[in-house]
């Protein structure tokens, strides 16, 4: 999702998008509290779509199937890595960018979602004040969820804009429980379901050890954030040299 964070005319044009649709579906429906649900319901329901066609692994050059990776041969498997992870110290000054970065957007949401609902009360009142100039019910309509949408839109990329100005550069940091590496790659549990990071790594990809806190990092860099595959391992060194020897073409090598 870093890429959707980075790409401001790629948030605008989706956005933008959405409102239109919005505002077409609701002008059709009418003003109603029927309307409000619907539109509460497509404002989830393109948000978690959204979600999923950018959440793409920039730490990939290849597409793979979860069973794919899973079924070649293992190498290495870790689990119950909690306590493992509880146990580096640097790990909460390593995530503050992003608990800062969320927190952010998190309270942001919220004043979004008292906007929804204390200005929906207005929405007849900016039809009827419309219908006068426009002459039409259809246009009215369509114009006063408009810029009742454009507002929701407003605070929402207003608060990006302040999340990333206060943050600076947001280190976007995974830290599965349990994973797996194979020679095609590497599976791991995310909140709802596994995903799978194939072999070859993206050559832009960096992989660093830390021995002494027990982790590997893959690190892809973006423009304003960076995305990390972080691996705890109670042997750190093994799994940095497997992923180096499968994960890292050879050109790729010589400089990670």
């Amino acid at each position: 999702m870093s890429y959707y964070y980075e790409n401001r005319l790629l948030r605008i044009g989706l956005g933008q998008f959405y409102i239109i649709v919005y505002s077409l579906i609701a002008a059709w429906l009418g003003i109603g509290f029927r309307t409000f649900v619907i539109i509460m319901l497509l404002v989830v329901v393109t948000t978690y779509i959204q979600s999923r066609l950018f959440s793409r692994n920039p730490m990939s050059s290849v597409k793979v199937r979860v069973e794919d990776v899973a079924g070649a041969r293992k190498l290495v498997e870790e689990k119950d890595l909690r306590e493992l992870q509880s146990k580096d110290e640097g790990l909460i000054r390593d995530m503050e960018a992003q608990i800062k970065f969320s927190t952010i957007l998190m309270l942001s949401t919220l004043v979004g979602l008292a906007y929804f609902f204390i200005a929906w009360r207005y929405v007849p009142s900016l039809y009827e004040l419309l219908e006068g100039y426009v002459g039409s019910d259809f246009l009215a309509h369509m114009l006063a969820f408009l810029l009742y949408l454009e507002g929701f839109f407003i605070i929402s990329q207003v608060s990006m804009e302040i999340a990333l100005r206060r943050v600076g550069r947001i280190t976007v940091i995974s830290m599965p429980n349990e994973y797996i590496v194979t020679t095609k790659g590497i599976v791991y549990r995310g909140f709802l379901s596994s995903t799978a990071l194939a072999f070859p790594l993206n050559p832009h990809v960096t992989i660093r050890l830390d021995e002494k806190r027990g982790f590997v990092d893959i690190v892809s860099e973006g423009k304003v954030s960076s995305t990390v595959l972080r691996l705890y391992s109670r042997d750190p060194r093994r799994l940095y040299e497997i992923i180096r020897r499968y994960g890292v073409q050879r050109e790729q090598s010589q400089h990670s």
